[in-house]
C-alpha cells in the first residue's frame, strides 16, 4: 500500500501531526507510548437527516505497539485544533 494518504499526507506527516496534537500520548488501555500509524483512509460518516448521503472523512488510525488497541482521529479536526490538545479532566476533578 502506498504511504500517501487520501489527502496527500504521508504517514510521517500524519505522525508529526499526531505528536504535535498529543505530545504525551499513551495507549488508553495499557499506557504504552509507542504507536503504529496507518495511512489515512476515507470512511463514510452519516451526518444530518436520516437517509442523507454519507460524507467521506479522512481518518488517521493509530495502533498501540504493545497491546494493539486501535484509536482513530478525524485528521481535519486534528489540523484545525489548537495544539497541543489538552487532556480533558473529568467533571469534579481538582
Amino acid at each position: 500500500m502506498s504511504e500517501e494518504a487520501a489527502s496527500g499526507d504521508t504517514v510521517s506527516e500524519l505522525a508529526e501531526l499526531f505528536k504535535e496534537s498529543f505530545p504525551d500520548a499513551h495507549c488508553l488501555r495499557c499506557g504504552n507510548a509507542d504507536f503504529y500509524i496507518l495511512p489515512a483512509s476515507r470512511q463514510a460518516f452519516m451526518m444530518g437527516e436520516p437517509g442523507s448521503a454519507p460524507r467521506l472523512l479522512e481518518v488517521v488510525t493509530l495502533a498501540c505497539t504493545r497491546c494493539g488497541y486501535v484509536e482513530q482521529h478525524l485528521s481535519a479536526q486534528l489540523r484545525a485544533a489548537e495544539r497541543p490538545i489538552e487532556d480533558a479532566k473529568p467533571a469534579g476533578s481538582p
